[in-house]
């Protein structure tokens, strides 16, 4: 099962539908972590299952969404409401009480991946507006394959092509 996760675009509907183009038929879910500032109206949000992050003002999109595919149960947050600007624990926290395999987050425009507890928390950092260590590759998405026995975790830049050094694989035992 391989899911595709997204943040922070900002406005920038061109970026996400290029990326929902290129890998709707790669993927068997696309989940983007909040701050769209596009409304569920938009069709560019059709391929997307979305939450609500913190300038998404008016939208009704909601706070978190669970989701389960080919047996494996996702989610997906923005992550403002979870401090995730400096600690993970509310948000792994709020990832058991789910009981999801894998909790996607966003905000902090940074991407980041790591397994706590069992359960891979993964931020794809921002698509549009990339903070920190890997600004450089002007933003980044993520897609995570869920097997039995492993995460493996493949970041993409805005042109759609593999970061051959943000490739990771995390056992899932």
């Amino acid at each position: 099962m391989k899911v595709l996760y997204i943040s922070d675009n900002h406005g920038d509907a061109a970026i996400l539908n290029r990326v929902a183009a290129t890998f709707k038929d790669e993927v068997d879910v696309m989940l983007h972590c909040g701050d769209s500032n596009l409304p569920n109206t938009d069709p560019t949000m059709t391929p997307y299952q979305t939450v609500r992050g913190n300038t998404d003002w008016g939208l009704t999109y909601p706070r978190m969404i669970t989701t389960t595919v080919a047996g494996v149960k996702l989610g997906v947050t923005h992550g403002d409401k979870d401090q995730v600007n400096t600690s993970l624990l509310p948000l792994s926290l709020r990832a058991q009480a789910a009981e999801v395999a894998v909790m996607g987050y966003g905000h902090t425009h940074q991407l980041a991946v790591t397994v706590d507890q069992g359960i891979l928390l993964i931020n794809p950092g921002s698509i549009s507006q990339p903070r920190g260590e890997y600004r450089d590759l002007k933003g980044t998405f993520a897609i995570v394959e869920v097997t039995d026995q492993a995460f493996k975790v493949q970041y993409y830049n805005r042109q759609m092509q593999p970061v051959p050094t943000l490739a990771m694989q995390f056992s899932r035992d």
